[in-house]
């Protein structure tokens, strides 16, 4: 309870302090309480009256009063509002104290739902197996096995084959893991509860592990069920020696989940990861993870179902439609999403160019957009777009030259950070020899020996093609891929002269095939500085010289 007792000053009467004494002397002796406030404020009560006066603070002549009259005397440092200051700050605390408690109350019922936010089943995908391209016959007819197995499960039970309780699909990004995932469960008619591995992880002591809990406890209510988690190293990451962290903590009940005395017949656990490396053993073990499959980049065959899929409702050109083969030859290292961007930036494309209909110039310029980036700066200086011109004819040249059809386009229009590029065109998995990979470093520096040729010295737009040659000189050092036998160099001195030793001899064979093609190299400069970009089968023309007059007008129109 708050007391609250206030000097009435209405009531009070101001006086003079000699008036004020003149008043205590008229007394007699009676009683009379003073008091003095900090500030000089005097409070004289008798019998009958209160009276206010006001003295210099500190000054002597109250005491000379209290020591020759009948006074009750008392001080105060507290000013006339201090009680009502204090009773607020009182009453404020109250308050804030109420409302804490009331926010303690929903906050625990906010991390309820937090507990609980990943345990709500989730409409179920449309996306079907014949959606999802490009993987390889094998993994195919497993897939398909494992789902047969799954709906019927008393047709292998005779055998000893049991129902898998975990998958785990693990390969680059891309490639479309979260796809097969959500075909599964379309194909089996589940119940779809889907959570990325970072959504487990919370700076709440035992947050991560509810949540867990309660997304299997909720899939045991509503069987079939398919639990899909995706980057699921965020979850199954290897444990640390000591332990202890709130991470591992939650691994463990999911451990506990998988394969811990749980009925989860009906229930399919689907993984899936880039880094298959980084999952702890006791994750990755059969009963938990009973097959885990690799989905790697598609291969042609594969990039041509997934460019079938992805050109579903889009017009396209008769010579675009007539060259897909061609096309997935040539995105080798393409994963799937690549392959969707490649299309929506060219459809993208012939938007801008107020067409319907997807060309090959789209296409074109999609693939030059995904590998180097978008287009930043236009070279109006005569002698830059020259110097790049005679750099990029090097390496033009030296490529058709040492592998024809190597080459898609060879422009001078930057992109990216390159102020122009010769793009190859990729293929498939390959074994080089040393005499490939010779021929490979020789098309690196040819475009810095170009310039060296023909402008007197380089500059320093050869220092990308210098790294790169020299990790391909030192990986080839490193195998013994050499070409006077298969040998190893293990002392750094022996080592630096094999690495110069490689490098000169690429070095000549640029410098020879440049001056061999003399007359091509000049038309390919020629060329470049007219028409900024030269498709690939015209620089194999040039350089092969079996270019015509009309040939040679149209490369140059």
């Amino acid at each position: 309870m708050i007391s609250w007792s206030l000097h009435n000053s209405d009531k009070a009467v101001t006086v003079s302090f000699s008036s004020m004494e003149k008043i205590i002397k008229q007394q007699n002796g009676t009683p009379v309480s003073l008091q003095e406030k900090s500030d000089g404020t005097l409070y004289l009560t008798t019998k009958d009256h209160e009276y206010v006066s006001y003295i210099s603070p500190g000054s002597s002549s109250i005491d000379r009063l209290v020591e020759t009259y009948n006074i009750r005397y008392s001080y105060s440092n507290k000013g006339p509002y201090d009680r009502w200051i204090i009773g607020g700050v009182v009453l404020l605390l109250a308050i804030a104290a109420a409302a804490l408690y009331k926010r303690g109350q929903s906050g625990t019922s906010g991390v309820k739902t937090m507990k609980n936010s990943l345990s709500k089943a989730q409409p179920l995908p449309s996306i079907t197996l014949q959606d999802v391209g490009g993987l390889s016959i094998e993994m195919k007819d497993e897939i398909k096995q494992t789902l047969s197995i799954l709906k019927n499960p008393e047709d292998v039970a005779n055998i000893g084959v049991k129902p898998p309780k975990g998958i785990l699909f693990y390969g680059p990004p891309g490639t479309g893991k979260t796809l097969l995932a959500q075909a599964m469960a379309k194909e089996l008619n589940a119940n779809f509860f889907s959570a990325s591995g970072s959504a487990f992880t919370e700076l709440f002591v035992g947050v991560g592990a509810s949540r867990v809990r309660s997304l299997f406890q909720q899939a045991r209510k509503q069987k079939p069920a398919v639990i899909f988690i995706d980057e699921v190293d965020a979850l199954a990451g290897r444990r640390k020696a000591h332990g202890g962290e709130e991470a591992e903590k939650t691994l463990t009940e999911l451990l506990v989940q998988l394969d811990g005395g749980h009925a989860n017949d009906d229930i399919l656990f689907i993984a899936a990861t880039n880094r298959k490396d980084m999952l702890d053993e006791a994750f990755l073990r059969p009963g938990r993870i009973d097959f885990s499959f690799l989905v790697p980049l598609p291969d042609t065959k594969g990039r041509r179902e997934i460019i079938d899929i992805h050109i579903k409702g889009k017009q396209l050109a008769d010579d675009v439609r007539s060259t897909l083969s061609d096309l997935a030859e040539s995105t080798s290292g393409f994963s799937g999403a690549e392959l969707n961007s490649l299309f929506e930036t060219a459809s993208r494309s012939a938007i801008r160019q107020n067409r319907n209909t997807i060309e090959k110039s789209d296409l074109d310029y999609a693939l030059d957009r995904i590998i180097l980036g978008s287009t930043s700066r236009t070279l109006h200086d005569p002698e830059t777009k020259r110097r790049v011109a005679i750099h990029e004819a090097g390496h033009a040249l030296v490529a058709a030259a040492t592998k024809p059809g190597s080459v898609r386009k060879a422009t001078i229009i930057p992109r990216g950070q390159a102020l122009g590029y010769v793009a190859p065109i990729p293929k498939e998995l390959h074994l080089s020899t040393a005499s490939e990979l010779l021929d490979q470093i020789a098309m690196i520096l040819s475009g810095g020996t170009a310039e060296r040729r023909f402008l007197g010295e380089h500059s320093i737009g050869v220092s990308g093609d210098v790294q790169q040659a020299k990790q391909i000189i030192e990986q080839m050092v490193d195998m013994g891929v050499l070409q006077d036998g298969f040998t190893l160099t293990f002392v750094n001195q022996e080592r630096e002269t094999k690495m110069q030793e490689l490098f000169q001899k690429a070095l000549s064979i640029s410098e020879s095939l440049i001056q061999e093609h003399e007359k091509q190299f000049h038309q390919l400069v020629d060329a470049l500085l007219k028409k900024e970009t030269l498709e690939g089968w015209e620089i194999e023309q040039i350089v092969n010289g079996t270019y015509t007059s009309e040939t040679r007008e149209a490369v140059l129109v």
